[in-house]
């Protein structure tokens, strides 16, 4: 998305540079407490910063979103936080070691810290790297940003109680219109001349073998994504409930090379009573198990 941003707003150009190192290498907060540690990197780049002592929204939600994490995965260790990421800086991200959040450029973005979906989203990425480590390109690295999704989408869902909403970052986009990703309907989470059309494919006849994005990650994440979905869909179960720890004990079956079949095997191994809908919802999407 800021890459097409970025096609009419050149100031974009730099945030997409730093982006591409670091990943290298609603607004309902219960509490201020958290099992998360929150630094401030003052609007620059350099990470951490300084620990937040004072009253500080960005940190307060955070950590109020940690809380609620924490609650419905039983997680209580966490990476540390970082806010007022850059200056005008329109992403999030998990580098390894910290949750990183910009405040957006006020235009196309908000704050990104607005986010339940996407702050769990982003800690979805620490739990991959514990676990399976997969690679970050091609057919792997878009699962490794399904699991992310799937694990943003359960603690979002669980919070609202609304098992309808599989829009992910919507808080994020101004437009009041848009989402990051649709994972029940991939390819209509945006269609916008600022932000163009989402590319996201529902299906594997639709894959994209493209070179950008790292092969497609945040694209072809739409297959499995919408798989995900269905599932919830055709069996009436919450994401956050059987559908979400069946993927968590699937995951731990993978490896760093695997791909969209190798997940489907392992879903299918631990999916105990749902096993028939869970072969028709990835058979929906184009794989068969």
């Amino acid at each position: 998305m800021a890459k097409k941003v970025a096609e009419t707003d050149r100031s974009f150009a730099s945030g997409i540079r730093v982006d591409s190192k670091l990943r290298a290498a609603r607004e309902r907060v219960i509490e201020v407490a958290g099992p998360i540690t929150v630094y401030t990197a003052s609007n620059k780049t350099a990470i951490p910063g300084a620990l937040v002592t004072e009253d500080d929204e960005d940190a307060n939600r955070v950590k109020g979103y940690s809380h609620l994490i924490s609650q419905l995965l039983g997680i209580n260790e966490f990476p540390d936080g970082v806010v007022h990421y850059g200056e005008g800086y329109a992403n999030a991200f998990f580098n390894g070691n910290y949750l990183v959040f910009g405040e957006g450029d006020g235009e196309v973005f908000g704050n990104f810290t607005l986010s339940l979906d996407i702050m769990a989203h982003e800690f979805g990425h620490a739990l991959v790297s514990l676990g399976p480590g997969l690679l970050y390109s091609g057919e792997s690295g878009a699962m490794n940003e399904h699991l992310a999704d799937v694990i943003g989408i359960s603690v979002q869902q669980w919070t609202s109680q609304d098992q309808t909403d599989w829009r992910i970052g919507e808080e994020i986009l101004i437009d009041g219109a848009s989402a990051v990703r649709d994972m029940l309907h991939p390819g209509q989470a945006y269609d916008s001349p600022v932000l163009g059309k989402d590319p996201q494919p529902g299906h594997m006849e639709q894959y994209a073998k493209v070179r950008h994005d790292n092969g497609g990650v945040h694209i072809n994440s739409g297959i499995p994504n919408r798989a995900f979905a269905l599932l919830c869909e055709k069996t009436g179960e919450p994401s956050w409930g059987r559908p979400l720890a069946m993927w968590r004990r699937a995951m731990q079956d993978l490896g760093p090379r695997s791909r969209f079949r190798d997940l489907a095997a392992a879903t299918w191994r631990h999916s105990g009573g749902l096993n028939p809908a869970v072969r028709e919802a990835w058979g929906e999407v184009g794989i068969s198990i």
